[in-house]
């Protein structure tokens, strides 16, 4: 073989080995990328069923204890006067829920879930009752502004729908 059969040989040997490979670089790349998804989804998943669990939490603490359940059913069913021990604790519950729904908020504003899972972590904060939007206006200021801000846009939509134009 002459030197320029092994030059051409050895470029074309190089130029396989380069395209081989970019091949390879390509699947590695297509695995990563598939990887990087299937990982935020499991965040995602992660995140919301640590909300919904802890949904879950707060209403079997409510169905297992008679007296807390006639106190909720007390504060959000009926128009009856709380006595001052039942403000108490219904305002304690508030709280929970409230940071609740501020946790559904950070996850949503660092897109971990969606704002229809959002929407659907915050039912438990029951923003339709009078009770829990009174707690509400009287302790909003103990939450950051961007979590203010969304409460106050559903209670506007709440109470939008409830008045008839």
């Amino acid at each position: 073989m002459t030197g320029e059969k092994w030059k051409s040989l050895l470029e074309s040997v190089g130029i396989v080995a380069i395209v081989a490979s970019l091949v390879f670089v390509g699947i590695e790349t297509r695995n990563s990328t598939r990887q990087a998804v299937l990982n935020t989804q499991a965040l995602e998943i992660a995140a919301y069923q640590d909300l919904m669990d802890n949904i879950a939490e707060m209403n079997a603490i409510v169905v297992q204890d008679p007296e807390l359940a006639a106190l909720m059913y007390k504060a959000t069913r009926t128009t009856e006067s709380l006595t001052d021990l039942e403000q108490y604790r219904y305002t304690r519950a508030l709280f929970m829920r409230f940071r609740h729904g501020d946790m559904a908020f950070f996850q949503y504003e660092r897109g971990a879930i969606d704002e229809a899972r959002l929407r659907s972590a915050l039912q438990i904060l029951s923003l339709d009752n009078p009770n829990a939007r009174d707690f509400w206006e009287s302790r909003q200021q103990n939450f950051v502004e961007s979590y203010r801000n969304y409460i106050n846009r559903l209670i506007d939509e709440i109470t939008a729908e409830e008045s008839p134009d």
